[in-house]
């Protein structure tokens, strides 16, 4: 552990000391996010996947170095989200397994035919991307690299319309212990840096960030079920099994859009490769 410690010291030190310049900001922006699984996307009426919008916002650095090249790394608090909708086409309704009831599970609530539903599942994440960054000398950038993503929670919410007297029109509750706690994404981005005072060190940033997760991020699909376990798969109101036939991955699927201001530190009055 000690001499991890003091290769991973001694490895930023030598890094530091090799920057032309430092860059130090902040940054936001919106993301369309998605949780790609093929059984709740071919699921029908009963599971149609929505457009999901999920804000991010952090902080930003970089070192950069000789001929444009640098090493950005981020921190960045991103709660994603996946939006679902659906009508139930099934005559007698939905249970859950009869050996899992409980009331905290949507699928105990009782669904009749061409009763619909609007749901969302919310995961609160932290984001560590570490990413080889290239900047012309005009400002373009490009960014490649991998991301970490640490999850603390995840939460499903669901509406229903239609409903059979009895029974609540809504429904929230955790499911955090679905989600894997962590996923490993590759990153790609294309950027733009503008100088706000041609006298000055402060920047504009913005980029487009395509992210794909390469960990299965496991969860639940748009009913609130663990994709996990399909003992806990509903029913037909016959008592029917309703499950998927075979266990898929889940992985993050984002597509974003930020803008950020960051501040250049130049170490080298004659640092090349940069504006």
């Amino acid at each position: 552990m000690k001499k991890t410690i003091l290769i991973a010291l001694v490895s930023g030190c030598s890094l530091f000391a090799s920057a032309q310049s430092l860059d130090l900001g902040l940054r936001g922006g919106m993301a369309s996010t998605w949780l790609m699984n093929s059984n709740v996307f071919n699921a029908g009426s009963d599971q149609d996947v929505a457009m999901s919008w999920s804000p991010s916002f952090g902080f930003h650095s970089e070192f950069n170095f000789l001929g444009g090249t640098g090493i950005e790394f981020e921190v960045l608090y991103s709660p994603y989200s996946q939006k679902y909708k659906g009508t139930f086409q099934d005559v007698g309704g939905l249970y859950e397994d009869e050996s899992n009831l409980s009331l905290t599970s949507l699928p105990n609530v009782y669904y009749q035919k061409n009763e619909s539903y609007t749901a969302t599942t919310k995961l609160d994440l932290i984001k560590l991307p570490l990413l080889f960054h290239y900047e012309a000398k005009g400002g373009f950038s490009i960014e490649v690299g991998p991301e970490y993503c640490s999850l603390s929670s995840a939460t499903y919410s669901a509406s229903c319309s239609g409903q059979p007297i009895g029974q609540p029109s809504s429904v929230s509750y955790s499911t955090t212990s679905s989600f894997g706690s962590s996923s490993l994404n590759a990153v790609l981005g294309f950027g733009w840096n503008v100088k706000l005072v041609s006298s000055g060190k402060l920047y504009l940033l913005t980029d487009l960030r395509f992210e794909y997760g390469l960990s299965d991020i496991k969860g639940t699909d748009g009913l609130g079920e663990d994709l996990n376990n399909t003992s806990t798969n509903p029913v037909y109101a016959d008592h029917s099994f309703r499950g998927y036939g075979s266990y898929t991955q889940t992985h993050m699927l984002e597509g974003s859009f930020s803008v950020g201001l960051f501040y250049r530190l130049n170490f080298l009055s004659a640092a090349k490769g940069f504006m």
